[in-house]
């Protein structure tokens, strides 16, 4: 086990600038809790991590990611950035901006985007900058040859490129922004005086990195992760690098796939496709708490946590922490579904 100034000076160990409004709150959400009671289930206190409030072009996780991720990228000598996503990812968006704030040639290589409705995250993009490549369904299936070429590209006229997708680093930086979160977080929860926390989020990186700072502090947090998508398999994404961020930050202790309890029935159709379910959650933590989630990841993710409190899957022992990645303008992308 670590303490918490050894472990803060791992990843302090790493170049950092400051990009994210840190630290985020931790709030509770009563109304939630008193609406659910009224239903006639049992609730556990239930609180909100409030990472859509980093503040980096509409905040989320990944300003943390990014405090760590650019002056690598900047130290080692490079100059131009491409980024392969789809087209409403709030990642593209996220990057277009931390690259802006670090000097850095952003170019994004977008996933069937080619006549889609400038809107949500594309239309962030847009405003950022970014040089974008919109591709058809066609060109999306072979998004990284299209990218390799377009880097070559500009390799031959004197750039000096970072294809994200080429490096280890990018795979990892979540979770070193979110060991330095869970050291924060520990602090938020021993000021409320929470016990048997339970923390719900998207089964990714950055809960990783919290689920890495509970297992180092020797913490008895509980997690829970919740898939949004079918085509990114959690032992690519995740698992496959338990030893290299351990290599990484020096850790006695890495992450397994026993350290979390993860939900796969809430994607429906698929990534990007909103389910009624995520709708309804929308709606229910807007209109008691005005918590405002998105259609992709949060909505999810409370999908997930509500009918885990419905079906008696949380024990109203336990402190819930619903960790609240942002992606909000992709909120706007669904406008005609969640207002109908």
């Amino acid at each position: 086990m670590l303490t918490r100034e050894e472990l803060a000076a791992r990843v302090d160990a790493l170049p950092r600038v400051d990009i994210a409004h840190t630290p985020t709150p931790l709030e509770e959400m009563p109304r939630l809790r008193e609406r659910l009671t009224e239903d006639g289930h049992v609730v556990p206190p239930i609180y909100v991590k409030r990472e859509d409030m980093t503040g980096l072009a509409f905040g989320g996780n990944k300003a943390r990611h990014y405090e760590f991720e650019m002056p690598h990228i900047v130290d080692a000598g490079y100059d131009t950035l491409i980024n392969i996503m789809d087209y409403h990812s709030n990642n593209a968006r996220m990057t277009a901006a931390a690259a802006n704030k670090s000097g850095l040639r952003y170019v994004l290589v977008l996933k069937n985007a080619a006549n889609r409705k400038v809107q949500g995250n594309l239309l962030i993009d847009k405003l950022l900058g970014a040089e974008m490549h919109l591709l058809d369904q066609f060109q999306s299936e072979d998004a990284d040859g299209y990218a390799a070429k377009l880097k070559e590209k500009l390799e031959s006229d004197g750039a000096k490129v970072y294809l994200l997708q080429e490096h280890l680093f990018p795979r990892v930086v979540g979770m070193v922004g979110f060991v330095r979160c869970g050291l924060e977080l520990l602090n938020q929860i021993e000021e409320l005086g929470l016990q048997q926390v339970h923390i719900y989020g998207v089964a990714g990186r950055s809960l990783c990195g919290l689920i890495l700072a509970a297992k180092n502090l020797g913490l008895d947090w509980r997690f829970t992760g919740v898939t949004v998508n079918y085509d990114m398999p959690l032992d690519d994404y995740i698992f496959q690098h338990v030893e290299d961020i351990r290599g990484f930050l020096d850790l006695p202790m890495t992450f397994a796939e026993e350290d979390m309890r993860v939900l796969d029935q809430f994607v429906g159709e698929g990534y990007g496709l909103m389910t009624p379910e995520v709708a309804d959650a929308i709606r229910l933590a807007a209109q008691t708490d005005a918590i405002i989630l998105d259609p992709n990841y949060t909505g999810t993710v409370m999908a997930a946590l509500l009918d885990d409190i419905r079906t008696g899957s949380v024990s109203p022992e336990e402190s819930v922490v619903f960790l609240h990645t942002g992606g909000l303008p992709a909120l706007f992308t669904f406008a005609d579904d969640l207002a109908n």
